[in-house]
């Protein structure tokens, strides 16, 4: 069976032969692979891993040109500034500026310039899904919360769903927008060649929710339901992202029509894999599972061999469930570590169909 099979008849809740897993890592970890493998491409690393890669495909926005000569600000269609943050063992990209920060009023908010729908580069996206047709494709990526804490500062967006509703209303609202537009022009551009529409909003921390429900259901839920029909109306799959404990938003994140839940930190409040699969694993698809705050960086290959079994075991039962760390594999996570998740899915994996 093939990757691009083993992955759309899971998704679809169809035979396979064992648990697709599919690989989020860091840039640093991806070099580590390919000098591992001594490989130059990184499709081959997948291969000599076993992975049954989820590709992200993206309109970047601004045509060819005018990309190259932005390449030195190291600023996204949202005009929000990063800088690069190095830590040693690698680094990170941090939001540095932020276009709507001390803006206060509807009119300020409307006078910032807002990313035009059509300045995409939508042929970009086309030839990036072309070259990428052995694998399901995932367009990266529709988000609310995300880009509403970045273009404001985090503690004057969060204020805001207090304070100013009105404000908070009309900034989601402009986002939304712009956001099913862009699901359109994609879709009209290379529709045939993408699977899945990936849409991030991280609404959990360590130990609970970023946010209250009942301001999550006030400013989001509808916009979300829209954009999750939006994406079904396209006969396309809803991926949907947060990190963290939002048990709450989770469960009606399922109602409105996600059809795939990642990354299910399993250590966080409400998250834990027996619950999430009792109570969803008959309406949704998990993504993810393998703990990498302290077994991928921290353990053994044995606790690692332990750690995707038990993902198996509670997740996996009865299918629907990709196998993937809970987040990025982070710069200094061991080969030997990486290596243990996929043979363990390569070993067992048809155990749990």
């Amino acid at each position: 069976m093939t990757s691009y099979d083993r992955v759309m008849n899971t998704l679809q809740r169809k035979g396979i032969d064992r648990l697709p897993a599919d690989l989020w890592a860091t840039g640093e970890v991806i070099q580590s692979l390919k000098e591992h493998f001594r490989c130059d491409d990184e499709s081959e690393v997948y291969t000599k891993l076993g992975v049954d890669k989820i590709v992200w495909v993206m309109a970047p926005y601004g045509n060819a040109e005018e990309r190259k000569d932005q390449q030195t600000s190291l600023t996204d269609a949202w005009d929000v500034g990063r800088k690069e943050i190095n830590f040693g063992a690698g680094s990170y990209m941090e939001i540095s500026t932020r276009p709507l920060a001390g803006k206060s009023t509807i009119a300020e908010a409307d006078d910032f310039a807002w990313p035009n729908p059509d300045a995409f580069d939508y042929e970009y996206l086309a030839s990036q899904c072309r070259d990428n047709g052995t694998w399901v494709r995932m367009l990266f990526f529709i988000s609310l919360f995300e880009i509403y804490c970045s273009i404001k500062p985090l503690d004057e967006a969060l204020m805001d769903l207090y304070a100013s509703e009105e404000l908070a209303h009309h900034i989601i609202g402009r986002i939304a927008d712009i956001q099913l537009q862009y699901i359109d022009r994609a879709m009209a551009a290379a529709g045939n060649d993408i699977e899945i529409v990936y849409i991030s909003d991280d609404m959990g921390m360590q130990d609970r929710q970023l946010i209250g429900t009942e301001k999550w259901e006030l400013f989001f839920r509808d916009h979300i339901g829209t954009i999750i029909d939006k994406i079904h109306s396209h006969n396309k799959l809803a991926f949907y992202h947060t990190d963290g404990s939002a048990p709450e938003i989770v469960d009606r994140l399922v109602d409105i029509g996600i059809d795939v839940l990642n990354p299910i930190q399993h250590r966080c409040p409400g998250m834990e894999r027996e619950r999430l699969k009792s109570l969803y694993g008959d309406r949704i698809v998990f993504h993810g599972g393998v703990e990498n705050q302290q077994v991928l960086p921290l353990g053994t290959p044995a606790d690692v061999r332990r750690e995707v079994l038990r993902d198996m075991e509670t997740l996996g039962a009865g299918g629907g469930y990709i196998v993937a760390s809970c987040h990025n594999i982070q710069a200094g996570t061991s080969i030997d570590n990486i290596l243990a998740l996929y043979d363990t899915v390569q070993t067992y994996g048809h155990r749990y169909l």
